[in-house]
């Protein structure tokens, strides 16, 4: 009796550990799982657009990616292409979110877009991309193009017999962007444009931002620059991600996460992926340049595999309130998904 009572005792602590150990383990698998990483349960459709801005003397290309069988109005993501692009950029992340629920609108930016450098001889592209860089009205013009397309679109959805009637959440819209179209996104977020005494740019529309790759401020305006973004903020950027249209390195580009205040400072939850081994282009989603790049084709499928899913996290939790969504970033999920692929800072809670 007395070997068999101490033999109970012992096998009880063992059993008690194998039975944490295994939570354990299989509460890692449950967080290491994908999220949403297969195209969506919703069929899409695409459709284009050109509303003109009269009081601009202005017209705003616009390419549509919305999924064609939900009844309910649908949230939005505006979406904002770099210099040099058009709306046809980023549609690996529109045909991705239209896909789970979203209604995905492509902005074109004249002045910044193909028209640049389209006709150029090659020698010439690069002084004409830094040209429109740096001219003031070309970030202005992004800058009215948001609130401009947003007025449009609650007209159109107001609008009984056209496609958008009653289709669009205006409660829940985000906006995203590559490199200028980060800039356009952060600006629509509430950055302040043109340091200290500028002028911010923010639409109480825009409930959360991806910024991708963004432009860094005047070293002397990046304080004031920032401190006004209040809105979730999931940037992205990647340890080659270099530019030579205005210089930024790629240890820059980690200024703004730095600067945009968190929950712990007055701001929105704030995210942050600093891809290994990720350049300014595979953002954009582009594969075309890849044999100029020092970033493999199959490096930039994994890196976009990973900005699809924890973009789709960050819309999920920040525009539809999803708690699963907030528990994937903030608990282990989101660090499981990109590992050794980069590193990841976060103020979320």
């Amino acid at each position: 009796m007395r070997c068999t009572s101490m033999n109970q005792i012992i096998r009880l602590p063992i059993l008690f550990w194998i039975f944490v150990l295994t939570l354990l383990l299989t509460s890692k698998l449950v967080w290491a799982e994908p999220y949403k990483e297969a195209v969506g349960p919703h069929s899409i459709e695409t459709f284009l657009f050109e509303p003109q801005d009269e009081d601009r003397g202005r017209k705003v290309p616009i390419k549509f990616y919305m999924p064609t069988d939900v009844d309910k109005p649908l949230p939005m993501v505006l979406v904002s292409h770099g210099l040099g692009g058009t709306r046809e950029s980023l549609n690996y992340l529109g045909t991705h979110w239209a896909s789970y629920g979203y209604l995905c609108v492509h902005m074109q930016h004249p002045g910044s877009d193909d028209s640049v450098w389209q006709g150029l001889p090659a020698k010439d592209i690069l002084q004409a991309m830094r040209k429109a860089a740096s001219t003031p009205q070309v970030a202005v013009d992004r800058a009215e193009d948001v609130p401009f397309v947003l007025d449009r679109l609650e007209w159109l959805s107001a609008r009984e017999g056209t496609k958008l009637h009653n289709k669009i959440d205006f409660e829940r819209v985000g906006i995203a962007g590559h490199s200028f179209g980060a800039w356009s996104a952060m600006a629509a977020g509430g950055m302040t444009v043109g340091g200290q005494f500028g002028r911010s740019y923010g639409d109480e529309r825009i409930k959360c931002i991806i910024p991708l790759s963004p432009p860094v401020a005047k070293e002397r305006q990046r304080e004031s620059t920032y401190r006004t973004i209040k809105v979730p903020a999931l940037i992205m950027t990647g340890t080659l991600d270099t530019s030579m249209i205005n210089n930024t390195t790629a240890e820059e580009r980690l200024i703004p996460y730095g600067l945009v205040p968190g929950p712990s400072d007055g701001g929105g939850p704030k995210y942050l992926i600093n891809f290994n081994g990720a350049d300014h282009m595979t953002f954009s989603g582009e594969t075309k340049r890849r044999m100029r790049s020092k970033v493999s084709l199959e490096d930039n499928k994994a890196f976009h595999s990973i900005i699809r899913q924890s973009t789709t996290a960050f819309l999920d939790a920040y525009l539809l309130d999803d708690k699963a969504a907030k528990a994937w970033l903030n608990d282990g999920g989101f660090t499981e998904l990109v590992d050794e692929r980069g590193d990841i800072e976060m103020d979320a809670k």
